[in-house]
């Protein structure tokens, strides 16, 4: 009996954080090779992003974008700096805005879009295997073709990666 107590008690302890669940640190060091948020008086008023391509104790060499041109900034003139923590994307949220906007306008479009049909002459009726046509079924038919039809394009939105920033510091050599 103590046995099974104790692999109760083993079972219920709280586990360890694991990887995902990392808490973000309250500052992040930069290295080579980080992506960086920067301000300082050289890039003006604004924050510029750039990747670190080396640091010292008094130096951080940065280049933009896909520019070629390395550019140094002095850390003693640096204002604020943020590392980019971890990109994400918002395609699950793209997906269900896309899907109620989708099915939303699909049905609206569907519903005012009936038309009363033409009275049946010889195989005319070939096409209505569900029977004739409502203004109900053509907005369920707009609203489910409009909603799978938003899903694809707020998938597509969403899949823009941001970046999560925390404060970053320049580490001593």
């Amino acid at each position: 009996m103590r046995f099974i107590s104790t692999l109760c008690a083993v079972a219920l302890m709280t586990p360890a954080a694991g990887f995902s669940q990392m808490p973000v640190p309250a500052e992040a060091r930069v290295d080579a090779g980080s992506r960086v948020r920067i301000a300082a008086p050289v890039f003006g008023t604004g924050k510029q992003i750039a990747t670190v391509v080396s640091v010292t104790r008094d130096t951080l060499v940065l280049r933009q974008g896909a520019s070629t041109i390395n550019r140094s900034v002095a850390t003693s003139d640096i204002t604020t700096m943020e590392v980019s923590w971890e990109q994400h994307t918002h395609k699950a949220k793209g997906a269900i805005w896309g899907l109620l906007i989708g099915a939303g306008g699909g049905a609206v479009a569907g519903y005012l879009s009936y038309s009363k049909p033409k009275p049946c002459v010889d195989f005319s009726c070939i096409g209505d295997i569900f029977g004739p046509s409502s203004r109900e079924s053509d907005a369920v038919l707009g609203g489910v073709l409009g909603g799978i039809v938003g899903t694809l394009v707020g998938t597509l939105v969403g899949m823009h990666a941001t970046d999560a920033w925390v404060p970053g510091t320049v580490g001593t050599r």
